[in-house]
């Protein structure tokens, strides 16, 4: 078989990165100092990580994180804001993740919740767990447009689904107790199998007074409460500072 055909079947089974490489190296007159076995597991290599790279691409597109791209290394850490370098290096590890606990990032407007929400769903995405980020009022709309559609259920089903789910601004407006009611429904589905990510500025015991049906709002908070990462954050805002809000 010529390399021709050789590369030919490569691009034609999606492996155009190995091709590539085999192309690159077969031009390459140093390529007689590695192996047979060491030739092989360059090319499988390269191609392996190409596809994890346009697979981490798209999981972080998908999760809609702000262009700056939040991430735990740039993290301003101080004891004036409420949280050390060590409070957040179990989001370095994936048991959380897999123990489905939740994280709540509370504080005051600027002090940093979403930053260090995305770089916490950042370094998940690249330990391969799915992540999408959403504001509070924005899920509501989305899950009335849904239901305009026919297509709650399945809304409801792709909430589900995903790995990490990240509600930014929680309890920040006012809802019906229908739509109290979806929230329900979304935390309860998620269960002990997935965690929510929440960002806030109302301190964890103000939220029930912030819900409608007091009922529920027990449901609620019992659940997203128990077992969960708790984070306060503290100090200035950090949008008065020269240095992105980290």
């Amino acid at each position: 078989m010529d390399l021709e055909q050789t590369l030919t079947q490569l691009r034609s089974m999606r492996l155009t990165t190995m091709a590539t490489a085999l192309d690159n190296q077969l031009k390459n007159a140093d390529r007689t100092s590695l192996s047979q076995e060491e030739f092989v597991a360059m090319l499988v290599q390269e191609e392996y990580s190409a596809r994890h790279n346009r697979r981490l691409s798209r999981m972080i597109g998908k999760a809609n994180f702000k262009p700056e791209q939040a991430c735990l290394e740039n993290i301003n850490y101080t004891a004036q804001r409420g949280f050390m370098k060590k409070d957040l290096q179990v989001f370095t590890s994936s048991n959380w993740i897999t123990n489905a606990q939740n994280v709540i990032i509370t504080g005051a407007t600027g002090t940093g919740k979403t930053y260090i929400a995305e770089a916490i769903g950042l370094q998940a995405c690249h330990q391969g767990f799915s992540v999408v980020k959403i504001r509070y009022k924005r899920l509501f709309e989305e899950i009335q447009a849904a239901r305009a559609t026919g297509m709650y259920l399945k809304y409801l089903e792709t909430i589900e689904k995903i790995k990490i789910l990240i509600i930014d601004d929680f309890v920040m407006e006012t809802i019906t107790n229908s739509e109290q009611g979806d929230l329900m429904e979304i935390i309860e589905d998620r269960g002990q199998k997935n965690p929510i990510i929440v960002t806030t500025q109302y301190p964890i015991n103000k939220w029930h007074t912030l819900l409608p049906d007091p009922t529920i709002a027990d449901a609620i908070c019992d659940r997203l409460i128990h077992t969960a990462i708790k984070l306060n954050l503290k100090g200035e805002s950090m949008r008065s500072k020269s240095e992105k809000p980290c």
